[in-house]
């Protein structure tokens, strides 16, 4: 199949977007809540757990950014920190839990990537990305 054609099947970025956004980041943000229990009865909680989790994802980062304030149990993990060293077990544990997360990560690209609307959904965005760097380029 030439370049051109292959273009020709792949959805318009915000399509792709939003295909994206329905397909892996609602599943994954809807079944960490519900590994916890919470589950939205209906689409209006649905929205407002999107809605209140971008508000607290920026009170978030806006605690970051002020940087001066320390949470009350970093003391404590930083204590828990140096003894696990001291033991001998510090670096074993970071070790597992970097495992951990790469092994997850790595196991939810694959199970994404077979989904060949995911895959073309991608392609579309960084496609996209690519003619604005281009334009931007040009521009210069």
């Amino acid at each position: 199949m030439s370049g051109q054609s292959n273009q020709a099947v792949l959805p318009d970025a915000k399509t792709a977007y939003d295909h994206l956004f329905d397909n892996v980041h609602a599943q994954v943000f809807f079944g960490r809540l519900a590994q916890r229990g919470i589950i939205p009865q209906d689409e209006k909680q649905a929205s407002d757990l999107f809605a209140l989790a971008g508000r607290l994802r920026h009170v978030a980062q806006a605690e970051k950014t002020a940087g001066d304030q320390e949470s009350p149990y970093a003391g404590a993990l930083r204590a828990l920190d140096n003894l696990l060293s001291q033991s001998g077990l510090g670096g074993q544990v970071k070790q597992a839990q970097a495992r951990e997360r790469e092994l997850a990560i790595k196991e939810a690209a694959a199970q994404v990537a077979e989904d060949p609307a995911i895959y073309n959904a991608v392609l579309s965005l960084k496609s996209y990305e690519a003619s604005l760097a281009a334009q931007q380029l040009q521009q210069r």
